[in-house]
């Protein structure tokens, strides 16, 4: 017997390509299930999408109404009123801690950052305990339900949260609203666990005894159970309230704005200080509700609700007290009503005698997580102001992302599509069908690999196929493997793509590895290492703020490939495509333009023919990169370039809005 079962694994080693089938089964078959999620999604979103939207339109009321009421409310009046009803929910301590975080985050710049991320875990708190204690009932009234949603709950908490936003925004597009419910998804299953757990561990006497007095099943329920396992309910709440906020960065990566951007913001721009702003407000507002519900949750033991907080002192006053107290909030709530019915003037002003063809639009443009793109994004938007277009908050999201939510309608432009670059997000989302390029912003993009200049000429080093001696390949090696490191560029990236394809074409698969991650991070260790006299290898483009600090040809060199050879969807370039000053780059020499939403260019024949004149300098772009490199890099100096720059070349500008008016 041995000896046979020795003689069909021999057999079977020679027939099948070695022993490396036998102890690695894996490779005689993979399971396509990411190919079928893939299309069981895809046609959903094909046939379904309206239908899912459909469905988020309660959100999107709820959302906007408490964002609208946040932000409309002048900041010191809402201090006041979150101070009362805090005094009135958790108590005087809670009430005074509450002001002071969050006038902390008000005098650090974030307010109305916070106000967007407060009505976000607001909403999604609200439809978290709709959905979840309703579920959580139904799971404690029937063991075959709980069994049925037990190992659901159990990959909703176990998935990682970033596995949420790729369906989420292919169903329901970008935004604050597939925000809200990629939150829901991953806060709601400690809701329903703790109001079954709760309603279950209600003592079997006390539900026996109200049997006995002849209670119905629904007095039960909502008279003995509810009642009794409200404790256990409302720290489900708390718990749903914590995770909701610990999302906000997450989402923030599908377009929703708050302190989750100014998270993502700062980590995109190394920013320390703008990323533990937004840490920091998160962390405030996150005790704050935390201690909030605590003490709501243990109200057996308070002071009963009419005779604790501000209410309590109205009531324990005298009559000429009460007066007073009704004067005073009589005067707040009419002061109160007047700033919110009261609206701010434009910043922008018009000739009232001039054609509007954009009054009553509203226009939603993106760019990517580079604050330098905002640059270009802010001069198209003031054009569209011009014309009388109303613009919405410009998105920040992943290329991958933008050109997605292009092609489904959820955003009209962008003003940051590389023509070569990002040919393959095009087609895939929709090509011409649904989308249209139009314009240069700017033409004449480089784009290759960098090496110091010091280690060039030390080595002589002129060509990436150098790299394949490791001698060469170990001089640049920061994690002690052997291999080169060359920072690359964020996941999803099209150079992503197109370093990796280059490694398996020169050969230099086992002498180089492409560093991922966020991209500004990573050249800011790759610009410590070069002040610290350490080789570095990294790929980089123009314009970029890189260049106004390892100057080409002075700290840095341009690295040449031995030949040109790109993915599929770039396989018609030739090296004449690739090559500049007869050096051979090994990416396309590429140009800026405005992609956007064909249905709203075809609506809007004004916009459309803004977006085929606007043109900037790639000289302007990088003297405004350089000025963020000296840290001018808020919104608001971005902006301030954007005015400078038209204010600058106003004959041109005007002409291009005038020629887009008569359109």
């Amino acid at each position: 017997m041995l000896k046979s079962l020795t003689l069909s694994v021999f057999v079977i080693a020679k027939s099948q390509g070695g022993l490396d089938i036998i102890l690695n089964p894996f490779e005689l078959y993979t399971l396509p299930l990411q190919q079928w999620i893939t299309a069981a999604v895809n046609f959903l979103v094909d046939n379904f999408r309206p239908f899912f939207q459909g469905i988020s339109l309660p959100i999107s009321v709820t959302l906007e109404s408490i964002e609208w009421l946040l932000l409309s409310i002048p900041p010191l009046i809402l201090l006041i009123l979150i101070a009362l009803i805090a005094w009135q929910l958790a108590g005087g301590r809670i009430a005074i801690f509450s002001v002071a975080a969050l006038s902390l985050i008000g005098f650090c710049g974030a307010w109305e950052q916070a106000m967007v991320s407060l009505s976000l875990v607001v909403t999604a708190v609200v439809f978290c305990m709709v959905i979840g204690i309703t579920v959580g009932i139904a799971c404690a009234s029937s063991d075959r339900i709980e069994k049925v949603l037990r190992p659901l709950l159990d990959a909703m908490q176990t998935l990682p949260s970033f596995v949420y936003l790729v369906p989420v925004v292919m169903l329901f597009g970008i935004g604050a609203v597939p925000g809200v419910m990629a939150t829901c998804v991953f806060a709601i299953p400690p809701l329903i666990r703790l109001t079954n757990l709760g309603i279950r561990q209600v003592s079997t006497e006390v539900v026996e005894a109200a049997i006995a007095f002849g209670s119905t099943p629904t007095q039960m329920l909502f008279e003995v159970q509810i009642p009794l396992a409200m404790p256990t309910i409302l720290a489900g709440v708390n718990q749903a309230i914590l995770l909701a906020l610990s999302m906000s960065v997450v989402t923030s990566m599908i377009g929703v704005g708050g302190l989750g951007q100014m998270v993502l913001q700062g980590l995109g721009r190394v920013n320390v200080g703008l990323a533990a702003v937004g840490g920091l407000s998160i962390v405030l507002i996150a005790v704050m509700l935390d201690r909030i519900t605590q003490i709501v949750s243990q109200g057996n033991n308070q002071i009963p609700w009419l005779e604790r907080g501000p209410i309590g002192l109205v009531r324990s006053s005298s009559t000429g007290q009460k007066v007073t107290w009704g004067i005073v909030g009589g005067t707040v709530l009419v002061a109160l009503l007047g700033f919110i019915t009261w609206q701010q003037p434009s910043h922008l002003t018009t000739d009232s005698n001039l054609a509007m063809p954009g009054k009553g639009v509203s226009v939603q443009s993106v760019y990517s997580s580079l604050q330098e793109e905002q640059f270009q994004t802010e001069i198209v938007n003031i054009g569209l102001e011009k014309l009388g277009y109303t613009i919405k908050q410009p998105k920040q999201v992943e290329y991958v992302t933008a050109h997605l939510a292009l092609g489904n309608g959820d955003l009209d432009y962008t003003a940051v599509h590389w023509e070569i670059g990002h040919r393959r997000f095009f087609e895939q989302s929709g090509g011409e069908q649904k989308l249209e390029r139009l314009g240069v912003i700017t033409s004449d993009l480089l784009q290759g690999y960098q090496i110091d200049k010091k280690t060039a000429d030390k080595y002589n080093i002129t060509s990436l196929e150098q790299l394949k001696d490791p001698k060469i390949a170990k001089l640049f090696d920061s994690d002690g493997d052997g291999k080169a490191n060359l920072i690359g560029c964020n996941s999803g990236w099209f150079c992503e793509f197109v370093i990796q394809h280059h490694i398996k074409a020169y050969g230099l698969q086992d002498t180089v590895e492409q560093d991922q991650g966020t991209y500004s991070a990573l050249i800011v260790d790759a610009i410590t290492r070069y002040n610290q006299g350490q080789p570095i290898l990294y790929y980089t483009w123009t314009p970029m703020w890189m260049a106004a600090v390892l100057k080409p040809d002075q700290d840095v060199v341009w690295l040449e490939v031995p030949f040109t050879d790109l993915p599929e969807s770039q396989k018609d370039l030739t090296a004449k495509d690739t090559s500049v000053d007869g050096k051979n780059l090994g990416f396309a020499i590429d140009r800026i333009r405005i992609v956007a939403n064909k249905k709203f260019v075809s609506a809007n024949p004004a916009a459309k023919r803004l977006f085929e004149l606007i043109h900037i300098p790639v000289q302007d772009i990088n003297a405004q990169n350089e000025l963020l490199n000296k840290g001018e890099d808020s919104s608001k100096d971005i902006r301030r370039h954007a005015e400078e720059w038209i204010e600058n070349h106003q004959d041109l500008f005007d002409s291009w809005v005038e020629d887009a008016r008569n359109a």
